[in-house]
């Protein structure tokens, strides 16, 4: 059964979301339409990106430990990562934005936002030879930047969702890395990265699955809003 372990990991991560959907407070799958039209493309450019670093052979996966069935070089389990990490994330987010109110002012979202863009710029410069490092800490600082200056008002409840989805994230990626189990699912050559890790966790992957994360979520919010607007200005719709 353990060539199912990363199968089992995608649905242990959205089984819960996925059910608690449909509470009549949350609502969700009222949103499924804006989730799926913001999660396909990100989902698509991360897929591509992961294909090209796995055929360059930055990451890899242990057959050890998947169903065999791929979609190129990558399989089927870490193809839908990509749905099943977003949709647990933004449902939280939903979910947290609903019970509770309390937010940072928005200068306070904007200068964390700014603070670690430069933080994860001038840690990818510094190391451009290694190719996930630069490109990982790169993307996420761009993506910050883009928030900080021409998505200010997207970032409200963001890095609450973030902080309240990293012990998910420590469970899952701990188990994709090796912790608790006899090898990794996911491999990682360490002359790509900087060879610092949380537990079994290359550090990078924190701002990569921010990325992701934040990048699901503007697009949702971009697709929430054009959607009440239009309920607004059609209300008989």
């Amino acid at each position: 059964m353990e060539k199912y372990l990363y199968l089992f990991l995608n649905a242990f991560t959205i089984l819960v979301p996925l059910i608690r959907s449909f509470e009549p407070k949350i609502g969700f799958y009222k949103k499924w339409k804006a989730f799926f039209m913001a999660n396909i493309p990100i989902a698509l450019a991360f897929i591509l990106w992961d294909e090209y670093f796995t055929q360059s052979g930055i990451w890899g996966f242990n057959p050890q430990y998947l169903s065999g069935i791929y979609l190129g070089s990558l399989p089927l389990e870490e193809c839908l990562f990509f749905i099943t990490i977003p949709y647990a994330s933004v449902f939280l987010y939903e979910v947290f934005n609903y019970f509770i109110k309390l937010e940072l002012p928005s200068i306070a979202n904007k200068l964390i936002a700014l603070f670690l863009a430069g933080l994860n710029l001038s840690v990818a410069f510094s190391f451009p030879e290694k190719a996930y490092t630069f490109t990982a800490l790169t993307v996420n600082g761009i993506l910050l930047i883009a928030f900080a200056f021409v998505f200010p008002s997207y970032l409200k409840g963001l890095f609450r969702a973030y902080l309240l989805v990293l012990p998910g994230f420590f469970l899952v990626n701990g188990v994709l890395t090796g912790t608790w189990i006899e090898s990794e699912i996911v491999w990682y050559n360490n002359l790509e990265n900087l060879g610092l890790r949380i537990g079994t966790i290359p550090v990078e992957d924190l701002f990569y699955g921010m990325s992701l994360i934040f990048l699901n979520l503007l697009l949702y919010q971009f697709f929430i809003r054009r959607q009440y607007k239009n309920q607004e200005s059609n209300p008989e719709v």
